[in-house]
């Protein structure tokens, strides 16, 4: 099937801003202060001997535009070329832009319920029809029924995450694929969790040019840095950076990103120890008679019990806190857990022990 790229007619002929580049000695152009960090604060050494260290010399200054050493370092990690990558502040950034660009016919947004909020809630803020299709009451998904809402209302964009959020599972390949392949749209998969997984769809992306796939570094420890990315044919890409902020990412977050991107050996390690801790999680959870687990992929666990907001009563009454979930019927009497250190996940597990055996 051959798709056209849906989008908005005002952007055909749009002109971007486009920023200077910034490898200039004397940058008189973007009024921008000559005073750098250290005239501003009155720095400590320690301070200083960080930022000499991470090569940040310029907080005055605006960060790079073109964001080129983080996206080369991006392309060469996943086996992509030139034009495949765009970088975002986190994923909500990316989720805007591609709302704002790609609606351009139906102006229709399909999206799982219950799954990540932002899809919907940006969709519902621009002004755009939300076309939302039930998981099953385990979280699965019904892809005959997502076909067919396919049809009815030919959706421009889908959001597909998964592993998904909250229920933690990640959905079927095949059922992907086949919603990708009869889509006339794009079908956008949110990869947040998949370095907890087992798979991904980026080596799909030669083989299905309506599939844009976005990540994020915000779960595998650099949620500060606001730092999330997009991969897919370079068509689709340029399309969705027409109305990228131009100095969206700020220059810590480029720079430390980078560096992830060149070795990746400490964070894998700690991927590996959550893991581990999320199967020992787990299977104290399912010992517990009056607790339902749903299986993760993810570096959360989802439960229900009769009543869970007792259990998140105490359990903040205790120090600890999880997510609850509120006016929410899917998620009625459920709780998202987010698998923590050894120290944090003893603790949950010695208060779910008291809690239980009261």
């Amino acid at each position: 099937m051959t798709n056209k790229i849906r989008l908005k007619k005002f952007l055909k002929d749009f002109d971007s801003y486009s920023a200077d580049k910034t490898n200039f000695a004397y940058r008189l152009n973007a009024n921008e202060s000559p005073f750098n960090f250290e005239n501003i604060f009155n720095s400590s050494a320690l301070e200083k001997k960080f930022l000499k260290s991470m090569k940040i010399k310029d907080i005055n200054r605006y960060p790079d535009s073109t964001q080129d050493k983080l996206k080369n370092s991006i392309l060469k990690f996943y086996g992509l070329k030139k034009g495949q990558v765009l970088i975002g502040n986190g994923s909500d950034e990316l989720i805007l832009y591609i709302l704002l660009t790609l609606t351009g016919k139906s102006s229709k947004v399909l999206y799982l319920d219950p799954s990540f909020s932002m899809y919907k809630i940006l969709t519902k803020g621009l002004g755009l029809k939300g076309v939302s299709v039930p998981l099953s009451s385990e979280f699965k998904l019904d892809v005959e029924k997502v076909l067919k809402k396919i049809t009815l209302h030919d959706p421009d964009i889908i959001f597909i995450a998964s592993p998904n959020n909250p229920s933690g599972n990640s959905f079927k390949q095949e059922d992907i694929i086949k919603i990708v392949n009869f889509s006339k749209g794009i079908v956008v998969v949110d990869e947040a969790y998949s370095d907890y997984s087992d798979f991904s769809f980026v080596k799909s992306l030669k083989s299905y040019k309506n599939m844009l796939i976005m990540k994020t570094m915000s779960k595998v420890g650099f949620a500060s840095l606001r730092l999330g990315f997009l991969l897919g044919e370079k068509s689709l890409i340029d399309s969705v950076d027409k109305l990228r902020l131009p100095y969206n990412v700020s220059s810590f977050s480029q720079l430390i990103a980078t560096k992830f991107f060149k070795d990746q050996s400490i964070i894998e390690k700690q991927i590996g120890i959550i893991k581990t801790q999320r199967m020992k999680v787990e299977a104290f959870l399912n010992k517990i008679p009056d607790i339902k687990v749903y299986s993760s992929d993810s570096n959360f666990i989802l439960i229900r019990l009769k009543n869970s907001d007792a259990l998140f009563s105490f359990l903040k009454s205790n120090d600890l806190i999880v997510k609850n979930f509120l006016n929410n019927k899917k998620l009625n009497n459920c709780l998202r857990i987010t698998v923590g250190l050894p120290k944090e996940n003893n603790r949950l597990m010695l208060l779910l022990s008291n809690f239980f055996n009261k």
